[in-house]
């Protein structure tokens, strides 16, 4: 008897702590973490020294889980599994999610990065024509594979899926560089600062800027994306990481060449060496870094890569893709 009203009280004491979880959640209480994605790459410089420095902790009040991805595309499977809260993502994963979804898995609450997307190809590979070519992206759909796949569409160059000669392989930027130093790629379109380390240590030559592709030369490469759940129950959490991002982000425009050297040695941290001076140098020249949504750039974006045949047979609708509520408070 005495054992059965034992665990009658210790099930009514888990029903109560279940209860209380249920309660505080409803109320809005802060999270017990905050999980952010992001990659280790030059165009994620916010996410790359908010995490190391402490400082989305510290806006938060709360511990942050860091998770590292090397592609977009796995970074939106993460997303759609729960497994992050916010996202620095490329704009062509982001808006592949947000279509795939009907619009429930993500919602774009600012920018981070401009530019930093190239072309690098072999010295004795002709730029004007990359027929028969083999050229790598670090993922099938993501913002450097829906930029040169557009390239190619543009200039009448079918990839071999398509019936073409020209092979495109999807593989992680560091695979990416060490078979374009054997020889075994002829070209690669990447994010800084891969497509830098590509010319630097690999012999290859810069083929293309996409800021060039550009009419003003702003071309989203980064942005910002949150779970929309996490973004109805904790919007003061997501107010804080906003504040966080935009302070980091005027941080880097007020100083970049201290600002360069803080992200060179964070990133030294996550892939294990230093990048040259020379690699880090030419490669941050190209990023430029922002909180500006870059809303009409995106729009553009989208219309190129479902010409490209990348976001299904409708022409996609966008309305609900941003909130930018809470930026316009943080940074009016």
């Amino acid at each position: 008897m005495r054992r059965c009203l034992a665990i009658l009280v210790v099930v009514l004491l888990l029903a109560g702590c279940s209860a209380a979880r249920e309660g505080s959640e409803q109320s809005g209480a802060p999270p017990g973490e905050v999980r952010i994605g992001y990659m280790p790459n030059l165009t994620h410089a916010q996410a790359v020294l908010g995490v190391a420095e402490g400082t989305f902790a510290r806006h938060l009040g709360v511990p942050v889980r860091p998770r590292l991805f090397t592609s977009g595309s796995a970074a939106l499977q993460a997303l759609f599994a729960g497994e992050v809260d916010l996202l620095y993502i490329g704009p062509a994963p982001a808006l592949q999610g947000y279509l795939r979804s009907d619009g429930d898995a993500l919602r774009v609450i600012a920018g981070a990065a401009s530019g930093g997307s190239v072309l690098v190809l072999r010295p004795d590979v002709d730029r004007d024509d990359l027929r028969g070519t083999r050229l790598a992206t670090p993922g099938i759909g993501n913002s450097q594979d829906a930029a040169l796949r557009y390239l190619l569409m543009q200039e009448g160059w079918r990839t071999r899926e398509r019936g073409g000669d020209v092979t495109v392989s999807p593989m992680a930027p560091a695979e990416i560089l060490t078979l374009f130093s054997r020889g075994e790629l002829d070209g690669a379109w990447v994010a800084e600062p891969w497509g830098s380390r590509l010319i630097a240590e690999a012999g290859g030559v810069l083929a293309i800027d996409e800021r060039e592709l550009w009419p003003d030369g702003t071309v989203p490469t980064t942005l910002v994306a949150v779970r929309p759940g996490f973004l109805s129950e904790q919007p003061e959490a997501v107010r804080r990481f906003l504040e966080a991002h935009v302070s980091l982000t005027r941080e880097i425009q007020a100083d970049p060449d201290g600002s360069r050297e803080r992200v060179r040695q964070a990133l030294a941290e996550l892939q294990g060496r230093p990048l040259s001076d020379l690699v880090m140098a030419d490669a941050w020249a190209r990023v430029d870094f922002t909180f500006d949504p870059m809303a009409d750039a995106v729009a553009e974006l989208a219309d190129r890569a479902f010409r490209a045949g990348l976001l299904g047979a409708s022409r996609p609708d966008l309305t609900s893709l941003y909130d930018l509520t809470l930026l316009q408070e943080v940074a009016p």
